[in-house]
């Protein structure tokens, strides 16, 4: 079912009429509307959260847990793993907006018109949920987003690597992935590297480059190349206007790249959806809101690399 079908079925004016607040059914095909969207949401992990604040489990081992036996004689140590726990904290969001009532009146989508509206206003938020997740900065002077710590500087407390301005290239590509501890290139179909388009387009293109078979293929293709196996994705809301860190003093021309495996991205999202509507007879409009509760978080904060000072159209 591609985005289209799922608006249909999930964003009407069935919702306004029950008081705003989507079921069950239609809660689920919201989120999967919102993942189906976007890139990165749709390969985390996604949570379907029932309170404010969801905790959730996190066990694992700190080495080596197999021994050899002995007929006879019991183990002299057992081996105990570590229990901790990952927890979201969701922000309100609020998509409002208003149609005049001569729009109402006066479209040629007729009685349709609000369904329309409603489905458009409902896809955006998608794309702006996607945007706070990557981009979210509490300290951001954006009213937007500082509504929660997204992403990029989450992956602050991972493992960092400055590219100094260079361009997405193999060696860039290869400082990260050294950079991830061992224990996590276990099954190297789980990484990811995600990156704005322009950056994809630059490791893209040092292929495209070569005289041979290879290069032929990456200049006719749409398909940006793996490395070490582990796909490159495009993702458009990577920025690419970020000042330099790290005392790399150039920009704004600057972007990042991520490379983790995918289920460590944690995006929650909170049961309690709503689509309502109020009117104000003075204005002649129709007022109208979508509202939701949206959290993101690492599963683990050493499973993330974060290249910065990535220069893009090099």
């Amino acid at each position: 079912m591609n985005t289209e079908e799922l608006l249909e079925k999930t964003v009407d004016t069935d919702a306004l009429a029950s008081g705003g607040l989507l079921n069950t059914e239609q809660f689920n095909k919201f989120t999967d509307m919102v993942v189906d969207q976007s890139v990165m949401l749709k390969q985390a992990r996604v949570v379907r959260m029932r309170s404010a604040v969801a905790e959730l489990d996190k066990i694992a081992t700190s080495g080596r847990v197999s021994q050899l036996k002995s007929e006879g004689v019991a183990p002299e140590t057992l081996s105990t793993p570590s229990f901790a726990k990952v927890t979201l904290t969701a922000t309100d969001i609020i998509t409002p907006f208003e149609i005049t009532f001569e729009a109402m009146e006066d479209s040629i989508a007729g009685d349709n018109l609000e369904d329309t509206v409603i489905r458009v206003m409902a896809k955006q938020t998608a794309t702006d949920l996607e945007e706070l997740a990557i981009q979210g900065d509490t300290g951001s002077s954006d009213d937007y987003l500082k509504g929660l710590d997204g992403w990029r500087v989450l992956a602050d407390e991972g493992n960092v690597v400055d590219l100094e301005g260079a361009t997405l290239d193999k060696s860039g590509l290869g400082m990260m992935f050294r950079a991830l501890p061992d224990k996590y290139k276990r099954n190297y179909a789980d990484l990811r590297y995600y990156c704005a388009p322009t950056a994809a387009q630059d490791w893209h293109d040092t292929f495209a480059d070569r005289g041979s078979a290879a290069g032929d293929e990456s200049l006719l293709s749409g398909q940006v190349p793996p490395y070490m196996g582990v796909p490159v994705v495009s993702v458009s809301q990577i920025p690419t206007n970020c000042e330099g860190i790290l005392g790399y003093e150039a920009g704004p021309e600057l972007s990042y790249c991520f490379l983790t495996p995918r289920e460590n991205l944690i995006f929650g999202i909170h049961r309690d959806i709503r689509i309502e509507k109020d009117k104000d007879v003075l204005r002649g409009v129709n007022i109208y809101a979508v509202t939701t509760r949206v959290a993101v978080e690492f599963e683990a904060d050493d499973a993330v690399v974060l290249a910065v000072n990535v220069a893009v159209g090099g």
